[in-house]
């Protein structure tokens, strides 16, 4: 028999959302889910007072401290008393047929039922589906495009963790999302590995919610959110690929993360002054350098934090390929769009292509369109504009060292054998004579 609401146990992450949870608790609650469990991160706004009070029924578990999202989850999850559990976040609003639409979609073979996810108003997509660059980055599909020409999609490689359904079982047997991720791509690795153990990952478009839109990431600093997304795109590939693509693909997300870090640092390689250019932003204020030097430095905290943890992360890679019934062949093909642009550069695309070419990666992604689109680009003029540039900043380092260190002037005989060499020795001896009568 199929499950029912009431065998679902609901779990939502709380950090300081009292005002969220009194407007999602209300239509959750008329739902009639088996069990409603709050994990609170350390609130400090009153949640946990507010939660007792006024919801006595739902079951509140504290951490005390902020663990992100995906320990909490986790949490839950093994306390669950339903067969399984739905994750919604605590800033959602969900829809009458939420559960059952995704009930609907869950068998054996599917454990995993994504749910679709609009704006607060229901005119926008906030999820309709998911893509994957190859290097680790998830993207949800159709984010912000109007809800009447989005696509109507079944498989998915991996859900919305921020409201999503699934088998309890199997969700712990896969061991749940990776807690190291803190927030970000664990529901990104999660599907990938459900595709990888032979399961399905779908989208139910009837399990609608509405979305406030990332209140609890907004709180935090940018940067920090940037550098859980590098680092956990890194952890991502590094435990989900097979041997083989992993030992290509690993090298060259770090060789391209490095080529990022000093895209976005700003440094100018082919003038001397290196950092003058962002050094002058910095002490004017521009924000938008500040931004750029943070990501830069995120890249290379993201590659140090990783190296750090090889001995763990390789531990967790032998279990992960373990479970492993399908080939990344097959996976990749979920993927959506592996080799969309992540810099807006054309030198940094054509360097990655290059890259992927003699990594010998064309058997796994079609580098055909890309090096299509990257041909269709102006690029005989683009490359005589930038040679022009690092020349005309070369001249400009020139200039100002000559204005920095002007050279003495030449003596009369220098200036003689000068003119001789230029214009002639009838107007050298010219010169010297009117010279002679000036100096008398």
């Amino acid at each position: 028999m199929s499950p029912s609401p009431g065998d679902v146990t609901v779990v939502t992450v709380n950090w300081n959302g009292k005002s969220h949870l009194s407007t999602l608790l209300p239509p959750l609650l008329a739902l009639e889910p088996g069990e409603v469990i709050v994990v609170d991160n350390g609130s400090t706004d009153g949640s946990q007072e507010f939660l007792r009070r006024r919801y006595p029924q739902v079951r509140l578990l504290e951490n005390g401290v902020n663990r992100g999202f995906a320990q909490p989850c986790n949490v839950g999850a093994e306390t669950a008393q339903g067969s399984c559990v739905a994750f919604i976040n605590n800033d959602m609003r969900p829809e009458p047929e939420w559960l059952a639409a995704a009930l609907e979609k869950l068998d054996e073979r599917t454990p995993c039922v994504a749910s679709r996810i609009l704006d607060w108003e229901g005119r926008r997509i906030d999820y309709n589906g998911s893509s994957l660059h190859y290097l680790g980055y998830g993207l949800q599909e159709d984010l912000g495009l109007a809800v009447e020409k989005a696509e109507r999609r079944e498989d998915v490689l991996f859900p919305c963790g921020g409201a999503m359904l699934v088998d309890r079982e199997v969700f712990l047997k896969l061991g749940g999302f990776d807690p190291e991720y803190f927030a970000i791509f664990e529901d990104v690795d999660l599907g990938w590995r459900l595709w990888l153990a032979g399961y399905r990952v779908v989208l139910a478009p009837g399990s609608v919610v509405r979305h406030r839109g990332h209140a609890t990431l907004e709180t935090q600093a940018p940067e920090k959110t940037r550098y859980l997304m590098h680092r956990n795109a890194l952890l991502t590939i590094f435990k989900n690929y097979e041997e083989e693509n992993f030992r290509k693909i690993l090298p060259l997300a770090f060789v391209l993360s490095v080529k990022r870090a000093v895209h976005f640092s700003g440094v100018r390689k082919e003038s001397f002054y290196f950092w003058s250019e962002t050094r002058h932003k910095l002490d004017e204020g521009d924000a938008t350098a500040r931004s750029r030097l943070l990501d830069s430095l995120n890249h290379l905290v993201a590659m140090d934090d990783v190296l750090q943890s090889l001995p763990r992360l390789l531990e967790k890679r032998r279990s992960v390929q373990a479970l492993r019934r399908r080939s990344d062949r097959e996976i990749v093909k979920l993927f959506g769009d592996p080799l969309r642009r992540i810099v807006d550069d054309p030198g940094y695309v054509k360097e990655e292509l290059e890259f992927l070419q003699s990594f010998d990666l064309g058997s796994l992604l079609d580098l055909g369109p890309s090096a299509a689109s990257l041909d269709s680009l102006p690029g005989a003029l683009r490359e005589k504009i930038r040679t022009l540039e690092k020349e005309f900043r070369g001249l400009c380092w020139v200039g100002s060292q000559a204005a920095l260190h002007p050279p003495d002037p030449p003596g009369p005989v220098a200036r003689f054998f000068r003119t001789v060499r230029r214009e002639g020795l009838r107007v050298a001896c010219l010169r010297a004579f009117d010279y002679v009568n000036r100096a008398v």
